[in-house]
């Protein structure tokens, strides 16, 4: 077994840097770095070759193995290039299909939504006479199945038929897990007509079982906590009725043959990331899932407890259920930090206290978003005990 005083050289990062952030972007093991060298390698080596004859072959190698590590059928799964985009994707498809109907789609979101993907739904509604709503949830109290679902019941229309609900499983700015099979239960017992479109960006490689029960597309990236290179997401479809109705943002070739070799192939482009996945999913489970949530979220819960007593701060979730290795940590800081400050506040921890970490407002309250992987210990957040110097 590796010692965890170990693990920081299996990663490609500073040693002179804490690195608190592996939530945003993750970050690549030098084990994988190289698996991806090699297959950049090659396509420079031979382009012709690579394009026309290797990778085409590996790329579809690729998909049977991580499909199989979820747990899905192949023809079930395609790669995408990030959470986002995947979403986008699968609710513009699930409205063609009602319009193809000629029905009216609506489509419903939460505010603890991704900015990103919330405004991709608002521009699918635009262009497609669709209509969006945004079910508003206080954070972190609103965050029960019940909660979520009788207000998204609320805002359905009397014809659902053509209702396209998108949930976080853990949401992105926040980091809390949303009982997502649980409020798909309750709106199928009553509309059992509903599609959920599921943004998993945080779940792979985090949780021990990513897909909830009941899903109809679920999109997650696999270069967060999985540790894939970027960019690398997959695209799963729960049913073959859904897997039917996928079309790519920018069709291209395979198109004719539909989902997944319609995802497959988007023109000259770099899919080592894609095809690095596996080798990915191979360095996570050097250790148990066990292992690493152990780990993870001891140090996670370690350097919030380190946090909180340092500056004088309460746990402010009150029952909320966190993601398993993200904690919020509210900031000693009599009133909230506008966009400009918390920009600031970021740029100043990394470049006056070495520190990498994400900072945002929400509802009137400014935070600290901490993350904790393999190469993290606790002691690496006491250099974030000196930022209430930075604070205006």
């Amino acid at each position: 077994m590796i010692q965890h005083n170990q693990l920081a050289q299996l990663w490609q990062l500073d040693k002179s840097i804490a690195y608190l952030n592996h939530g945003s972007y993750g970050s690549v093991p030098v084990r994988v770095q190289e698996v991806q060298n090699a297959f950049q390698d090659r396509a420079s080596a031979n382009p012709n070759r690579w394009f026309r004859s290797e990778m085409p072959d590996l790329l579809v190698e690729a998909r049977h193995i991580v499909a199989y590590w979820f747990g899905v059928a192949p023809e079930h799964f395609a790669f995408v290039p990030n959470a986002s985009q995947g979403v986008v994707t699968a609710v513009q498809a699930l409205v063609d299909d009602a319009n193809a109907q000629k029905q009216q789609a609506h489509l419903i979101a939460t505010s603890l939504g991704y900015g990103g993907v919330l405004q991709g739904m608002q521009h699918i509604a635009f262009r497609s006479n669709a209509t969006y709503s945004v079910v508003d949830l206080v954070y972190p109290t609103d965050v029960s199945a019940e909660v979520i679902s009788s207000r998204i019941r609320a805002l359905m229309p009397a014809d659902n038929a053509s209702t396209i609900v998108v949930l976080d499983h853990i949401t992105s700015e926040t980091g809390v897990l949303l009982p997502v099979s649980e409020i798909i239960a309750l709106l199928r017992a009553t509309h059992p007509h509903i599609r959920f479109v599921i943004d998993a960006a945080h779940s792979a490689g985090m949780l021990e079982q990513p897909l909830p029960v009941g899903f109809d597309v679920w999109v997650g990236n696999l270069h967060k906590w999985l540790c894939a290179p970027r960019p690398a997401a997959a695209l799963i479809c729960g049913s073959n009725e859904i897997a039917a109705l996928m079309n790519p943002l920018a069709p291209s070739w395979g198109f004719d043959e539909g989902f997944p070799a319609s995802f497959e192939w988007q023109g000259t482009s770099d899919y080592s990331a894609y095809l690095c996945v596996p080798a990915a999913i191979a360095f996570q489970e050097q250790w148990s899932w066990a292992e690493r949530n152990t780990h993870n979220r001891g140090v996670a819960d370690g350097a919030a407890a380190l946090l909180r007593a340092a500056w004088g701060v309460e746990d402010h979730l009150r029952g909320a259920i966190e993601a398993p290795w993200m904690r919020m940590i509210q900031l000693p800081t009599a009133t909230p930090l506008d966009k400009s400050q918390v920009n600031s506040l970021i740029e100043r921890c990394g470049l006056e206290l070495n520190a990498e970490v994400a900072c945002m407002t929400v509802r009137g309250n400014s935070y600290v978003r901490i993350s904790a992987h393999m190469y993290n210990e606790v002691d690496q957040y006491e250099a974030l005990v000196g930022i209430t110097r930075l604070l205006p």
